[in-house]
């Protein structure tokens, strides 16, 4: 059996955060964030913002699970010249700093249901996308709109048809990027002052010149006010339409279908105008007809599955409407990353106002995380633009280095073979 020598020298297993770390300084994402939430501390052993953001963003890219795993790579990260990392502790205290009071709604029923709209922190996201140019000033932009149930037993959190305690956050994207977050109880209805919350999300993204295009949410959007606000944002919306007797009336109406394959279903569309629904828009509805094959044909034949789909998009045929409106899937692994790659599963604190900090620090972090891999993919190529935290720890972040000062001058020494002097940032 080999011997084993353990070595005292201060090494670090997570060298390749130093470049994560440089990208940072060079975006002058610290600085931005200063400027954003002003000074947080006097004093000359205080944290600022910018470091306590910067702490956050490593204990995720290192593969951490809980804001308290910062305080096992304390001993790593300072290896570092100029680190200074907060514990987890004073991590927490900012959290709660950052956060806002809730704005209550009371339905018609009497419920109250709580708001969290951080405007500050959702400025300081949109402002941190615009400089990492993952957003530019003038694009053209297609919007994602869609409620994500967080699962937690925290003081405050309610119960929801989800069959379990949580917070249910309406989530803004725009082609995998975070741009808007607004928390709300776990028992809120989906579409219960929606509009509000997207006419805010809109008014944020016009302000850094950003221009709508197309807007897609799924039947939870379904409703007068939130389709009305939605039209008069952007120049094309697919929202996917719920059922109705009305609506079955109208299917059952339709004598000719046009049989096309979507994906790898052979399938048959139809639409027709929305005369039940907002009738004075001119809507369009365009139904989707897939057959039941393991069903048993009724008295009346076959057995269908319908789905529709409610537009104001009369150029584009049946087929285009609906895969246009399929691509929305794709949003749903940017959900799955801020769950398991970026603590919204394990949220740190009790209450809305603060989770919602949280919520949008560690967005702010995923999107930050999108741009590195952007910037590496090319020198890295194990790693893709899309690639998970695990596999950028196992490929990029995990490499033991030391740091070494010669001549006055700080030296990092990689023990790898990996490109890594490659890599330019600023």
């Amino acid at each position: 059996m080999a011997k084993v020598n353990i070595k005292s020298g201060t090494y670090t297993p997570f060298g390749g955060l130093y470049f994560a770390n440089k990208a940072f300084s060079s975006l002058s994402i610290g600085k931005i964030i200063n400027e954003t939430l002003g000074t947080r501390s006097s004093t000359y052993n205080g944290y600022q913002w910018d470091e306590i953001v910067s702490a956050l963003f490593d204990v995720y890219l290192s593969g951490g699970d809980y804001v308290e795993d910062v305080n096992r790579r304390v001993c790593h990260l300072r290896e570092s010249p100029n680190a200074r990392i907060p514990t987890s502790h004073t991590i927490g205290c900012a959290i709660k700093e950052l956060g806002c009071s809730n704005t209550e709604y009371k339905s018609s029923a009497g419920n109250v249901f709580r708001f969290n709209v951080n405007s500050r922190l959702n400025e300081l996201l949109m402002k941190l996308n615009m400089s990492m140019g993952l957003l530019r000033q003038g694009q053209v932009v297609d919007v994602d709109f869609d409620h994500v149930f967080v699962r937690t037993e925290k003081a405050d959190a309610k119960y929801s048809y989800k069959q379990a305690f949580g917070y249910f956050p309406g989530v803004v994207s725009i082609d995998g990027v975070i741009a808007y977050i607004e928390n709300r109880d776990g028992n809120t209805p989906v579409k219960f002052h929606q509009a509000d919350t997207l006419t805010r999300a809109f008014e944020l993204l016009h302000s850094k010149g950003l221009v709508i295009n197309m807007f897609r949410a799924d039947c939870g959007s379904y409703a007068e006010d939130i389709i009305r606000a939605v039209d008069d944002n952007c120049r094309v919306f697919y929202i996917r339409a719920l059922h109705s007797a009305a609506m079955y009336t109208h299917i059952e109406d339709i004598s000719v279908w046009k049989r096309v394959q979507i994906g790898m279903q052979d399938t048959e569309v139809a639409s027709f105008t929305s005369s039940n629904f907002m009738e004075d828009s001119h809507y369009r509805i365009v139904v989707q007809r897939t057959e039941d094959k393991d069903e048993t044909p009724d008295l009346f034949g076959k057995r269908y599955t319908y789905r529709c789909i409610i537009t104001n998009d009369w150029d584009s045929d049946e087929k285009s409407v609906i895969e246009t409106y399929n691509k929305r899937g794709a949003r749903e692994r940017d959900f799955d990353r801020l769950n398991n790659d970026f603590g919204w599963k394990h949220l740190p604190c009790s209450f809305l106002e603060e989770n919602t900090v949280f919520m949008i620090l560690t967005a702010i972090c995923m999107n930050f995380f999108s741009y590195l891999t952007r910037e590496i993919s090319p020198v890295f190529t194990p790693i893709t633009p899309t690639s998970r935290v695990k596999k950028f720890v196992f490929h990029f972040a995990a490499v033991c280095a030391k740091w070494t000062r010669t001549a006055r001058t700080w030296t990092i020494n990689l023990y790898t073979d990996g490109p890594y002097n490659r890599l330019s940032f600023g």
